[in-house]
């Protein structure tokens, strides 16, 4: 698992985090979930990116949590166990992207 938290001085652009998916070799597309959505404990047969555009996500992975904002990035290898859960009021934005 690799977590890579936005540092950039400006907010994410969708357009701008599919090309670089695209550049990594991955086929994005955009999803979203509303307040309280949650996924419980799963894995995916392939490797797998969750890239936040705008709200909050909450991920449990390797008896870890953390919450990714807008910017955020996720790499999940292969059968990396997890759950996700939207967190606050709002509805969380997000790419997924795999290969």
């Amino acid at each position: 698992m690799k977590l890579t938290r936005w540092d950039k001085s400006y907010k994410p652009d969708v357009e701008e985090l599919k090309n670089i998916l695209r550049s990594e070799g991955m086929t994005p597309y955009i999803w979203m979930d509303e307040p309280g959505t949650y996924y419980g404990n799963h894995s995916h047969a392939f490797d797998e990116v969750r890239w936040v555009v705008s709200g909050k996500m909450r991920y449990g992975v390797n008896n870890e949590e953390f919450v990714l904002g807008p910017g955020d990035r996720l790499d999940l290898p292969a059968g990396t166990i997890h759950w996700a859960r939207v967190e606050g009021d709002e509805p969380v934005v997000y790419l997924c992207a795999s290969k």
